[in-house]
């Protein structure tokens, strides 16, 4: 048996509103998801020479290439919590549960690059810890395979399940 359910007033407007929070969500999802991938993809197969270059370039005489970065991903991570809320998908455990992975799997990937960097590799200064991070990052790129390919795997995954069912 089919049960109808006949909304009115602000029942329907708050579902109306759910809908589209998580149709957003997920439209953001696919389009982050798919960067993310290429970004992979790319930063194996762009030379050490390419990417030395971008990086000097960003970071010039800085010790940091982000801050204006870091401030705008960070209100779009708020957007999506609030999207995430709003959508009524929110489930306690799994969010909670992919909050620690990832945040642990980020940790991990950062351990990988703990030794110290040659000379020929190393910033110009002033070197900050997250310049000389960025640095060791892309002089040895494949040092965290293990957790780019967890990443990726996951990605994959979350991508296979956006488009097989994610918008229905």
């Amino acid at each position: 048996m089919v049960k109808t359910i006949r909304l009115r007033g602000n029942g329907w407007s708050y579902l109306k509103n759910a809908i589209m929070a998580a149709l957003i969500l997920k439209i953001l999802l696919l389009l982050l998801l798919t960067q993310g991938l290429i970004k992979f993809i790319v930063f194996f197969f762009v030379g050490y020479d390419v990417r030395r270059r971008r990086l000097d370039k960003s970071y010039g005489k800085k010790t940091s290439a982000t801050k204006v970065f870091d401030t705008v991903i960070l209100l779009v991570l708020a957007v999506f919590v609030v999207l995430l809320f709003v959508s009524g998908e929110m489930k306690s455990l799994s969010f909670t549960t992919g909050l620690y992975v990832g945040m642990t799997l980020i940790q991990v990937y950062f351990h990988r690059f703990s030794d110290p960097l040659p000379p020929e590799k190393s910033p110009e200064p002033p070197v900050s810890p997250i310049k000389m991070m960025s640095y060791g990052i892309q002089a040895f790129p494949k040092k965290p395979w293990r957790e780019i390919l967890f990443m990726a795997v996951l990605f994959v995954w979350g991508l296979y399940k956006l488009i097989t069912e994610g918008f229905r």
